[in-house]
């Protein structure tokens, strides 16, 4: 079976959360990825399994703030 990759910004955007936050699930273990380094000049980036990213968007309850005003109908963050 063939994996499919997302990019960081990708998986942030299906989520609905920050780039920094599908770092932070990448680094603990939340979403499978792989860091690929750059080549010196150039920053490395996160490459995220899409498979992993359909199995915890079924099997956790995970809402950004922005999603739970959204839905709660509040305009205001805090």
């Amino acid at each position: 079976m063939k994996i499919i990759w997302l990019t960081a910004t990708q998986a942030a955007k299906r989520l609905n959360v920050s780039l920094e936050t599908v770092y932070n699930m990448c680094r603990d273990g939340r979403l499978g990825g792989r860091y690929s380094r750059g080549n010196g000049k150039s920053k490395g980036s996160w490459m995220i399994d899409k498979g992993s990213l359909e199995l915890f968007e079924e099997n956790t309850t995970f809402k950004s703030i922005y999603q739970d005003k959204k839905e709660s109908g509040q305009r205001r963050l805090f």
